[in-house]
């Protein structure tokens, strides 16, 4: 093809669209609804290996008789990772509404929320480390501690991983301003920040309640 040519062909002209798109139109939404299935299908893994522990135990929980006090009712106490479930629910309310405001691009609203966002992400981590102690084993005790200490722990990363980047959109907003690129990242943030609320929901269930009522 000589130059000439290639001053020939016809090229399509996208100026008249815009720079920035929500939801499925924006490539890193594709990005991160597949990164969620990656880690759903992680945390399925770790179920089965929960029911697995279950139905090798009886009774399940085991019993606490190596050190005092003696548990022979050894299930999880529920304050504190009830706390957290609270505190991981209502984090939805002010997260809602970041992703409101950042499609808006109110920039004022969207300072103020990433900063009760990212209050509530820490929150939610320092409760966490007081939920160990409620599972009563410690993480190499036993399979059924080795397997809760590990929902818990990989739960925790997550929480740990979208606080960070909470605290680098406020950061970066407070600093420059609010864009349409960063306006993007909060929203696909709060998708993925739904799903580390919505699998905890299911988690709690399977880790607290179960051994209690089932």
């Amino acid at each position: 093809m000589t130059s000439e040519d290639a001053m020939t062909i016809k090229t399509i002209d996208v100026s008249h669209l815009p720079s920035t798109t929500f939801d499925y139109k924006a490539p890193i939404w594709w990005g991160n609804s597949w990164l969620l299935v990656i880690e759903t299908v992680t945390f399925g893994c770790l179920v089965a290996v929960y029911f697995t522990v279950w139905m090798t135990l009886s009774p399940f929980p085991p019993p606490r008789v190596d050190r005092f006090p003696i548990l022979y009712d050894s299930a999880p106490d529920l304050t504190i990772p009830t706390i957290t479930l609270i505190v991981l629910l209502l984090s939805l309310i002010p997260e809602i509404w970041l992703d409101i405001s950042a499609r808006r691009m109110d920039e004022k609203m969207v300072k103020i929320l990433s900063v009760v966002t990212s209050v509530f992400g820490v929150a939610a981590i320092i409760l966490r480390f007081y939920e160990f102690d409620s599972l009563h084993f410690k993480w190499n005790d036993n399979a059924y501690g080795s397997i809760t200490w590990t929902i818990l722990g990989t739960h925790l990363l997550h929480l740990f991983v979208m606080s960070c980047e909470d605290i680098f959109s406020m950061t970066w907003i407070f600093k420059k301003g609010l864009d349409e690129k960063h306006a993007l990242d909060l929203t696909v943030v709060a998708v993925y920040w739904y799903w580390v609320v919505g699998i905890w929901v299911l988690l709690y269930a399977l880790v607290y309640l179960a051994p209690r009522f089932l």
